[in-house]
């Protein structure tokens, strides 16, 4: 389904029923091969996205997070919830999981331009740096207030 940034979070409480997510972003997986997006379509989607695909597995493997290459984090009542997605057409895909808030020790937004680094640190001590953009201060301040 095609959704930009500001109509995330109503689009995807569509999808799961009862739940009703407050605040959605865009995020990506940034590998070594990452400048390759800048180069053309082709190159986001030949050498930038396996890439970062295949380092989305390890971090999945490593934290228990659900990740692809690129994904929508949405924050509901009680979990962060993750879809896949194609953030440069804008379109959201699967639902891949959810995670409790209760095994997320924090989210850490740093400023940026478009895309900021955010870095997700696991109650078990486990972390992973992604890019997100968007709502994705919003989403670590969900975060936040149910921490508190």
């Amino acid at each position: 389904m095609y959704a930009k940034d500001a109509e995330l979070a109503e689009v995807l409480s569509g999808q799961l029923g009862d739940e009703t997510i407050t605040a959605a972003a865009y995020a990506r997986v940034n590998t070594s091969l990452s400048p390759a997006r800048m180069l053309t379509p082709l190159g986001n989607y030949l050498v930038a996205r396996p890439a970062a695909r295949s380092s989305a597995k390890k971090i999945t493997e490593q934290t228990g997070v659900p990740l692809d290459a690129a994904v929508v984090f949405g924050a509901g009542s009680s979990a962060l919830h993750v879809w896949t997605a194609d953030p440069m057409l804008n379109r959201v895909g699967k639902h891949l999981g959810q995670v409790p808030y209760e095994n997320i020790a924090s989210i850490k937004v740093e400023g940026g331009k478009s895309w900021q680094p955010v870095t997700i640190t696991m109650a078990d001590g486990a972390s992973m740096t992604l890019e997100g953009r968007g709502a994705i201060h919003a989403v670590a301040a969900e975060l936040d207030k149910h921490k508190a």
